[in-house]
């Protein structure tokens, strides 16, 4: 019997490159087996992740996209909020794609369709910020808005170097940028004037691997916590760079830590980067994880470390 797959394709993310993606797309997966009924995604008639899911979401053995990282995160919060738990696959088409880098040897479209179509089931956390799921990352501050600020067409032609450009250009603005926060996790309380503030389970962010997030688990229960203190001068952020870069956790300038639950109370409304897309302003952002909620299709000669220790 042929694999049943609902298969969702988001012409406008990212380079835009489903479009040309589709027919290979299409073509590979019927070769391995598989019935697939494809929806594009248009808001603007009504055809979005979560109201086509909602629609037809049971019916399916694999619910798939073609995107970027924003399409998933829809997808996620839809097969989350309507408690399937049909696998779901992904193949992006985004500028970053920081989720599918986490979870795939190759970002060949025949090896995902392959995933899809032939690989098995792996259990990852999920995220929620205040009720909204995410994949992979929540942040605030400095540069958090670059990735949903950037414009299409500037992402679409320079793919990460539009984020670098728009990082450039807003640096100074970034570098005055402070918020002062209480931070509540595991019965301890950090408190201080931040320029960032993450919560991620990857390794890597915006296209750029970190040496602090090196030890990221997708599926142990934790999310990692990273905390970057405001600079006061530029031998700050020097110091504050080279910390980031060389994976130090011993600095005055840099927290991290890992945790199942946490709030964030700061004295202002602050905007959060949510998997990339703007994910709402709050005074007080509850975050909770969700171990090994959602299921992905991967090829299993990947798996490697990506399981918990």
């Amino acid at each position: 019997m042929r694999k049943k797959v609902l298969f969702l394709m988001n012409f406008s993310a990212g380079t835009g490159n489903a479009r040309q993606k589709m027919a290979p797309i299409l073509e590979c997966l019927a070769e391995a087996g598989c019935e697939v009924t494809m929806y594009p995604i248009i808001p603007d008639a009504g055809l979005t992740s979560e109201s086509i899911i909602h629609e037809r979401g049971r019916n399916f053995d694999v619910i798939a996209c073609c995107g970027g990282d924003g399409t998933l995160n829809h997808v996620i919060n839809a097969v989350m909020r309507e408690d399937l738990h049909t696998p779901i696959g992904y193949i992006p088409s985004g500028s970053t794609n920081d989720f599918a880098k986490n979870l795939h040897g190759s970002l060949e479209t025949r090896d995902l369709c392959r995933a899809i179509a032939t690989g098995i089931p792996y259990a990852y956390d999920v995220g929620c910020l205040n009720g909204r799921f995410f994949n992979y990352v929540a942040g605030f501050g400095a540069f958090t808005k670059i990735s949903y600020d950037t414009d299409q067409h500037m992402k679409n032609m320079f793919g990460y170097g539009a984020y670098i450009l728009n990082m450039l250009g807003s640096l100074p603005k970034n570098l005055a940028y402070r918020v002062h926060a209480t931070v509540e996790h595991d019965g301890k309380t950090e408190e201080g004037d931040y320029i960032f503030g993450g919560i991620t389970n990857s390794t890597q962010i915006a296209g750029v691997q970190s040496p602090i997030l090196s030890e990221a688990r997708l599926n142990d229960g934790y999310f990692e916590a990273l905390l970057v203190t405001a600079p006061n001068d530029l031998i700050d952020v020097t110091e504050i760079a080279h910390i980031l870069a060389s994976g130090r956790t011993d600095s005055e300038y840099v927290q991290t830590f890992k945790a199942r639950n946490m709030t964030f109370r700061t004295e202002r409304p602050v905007g959060w980067t949510v998997d990339g897309e703007y994910g709402g302003e709050y005074i007080a952002s509850h975050f909770q994880v969700y171990e090994k909620a959602v299921k992905i299709m991967i090829n299993p000669e990947v798996l490697g470390d990506k399981t918990d220790r």
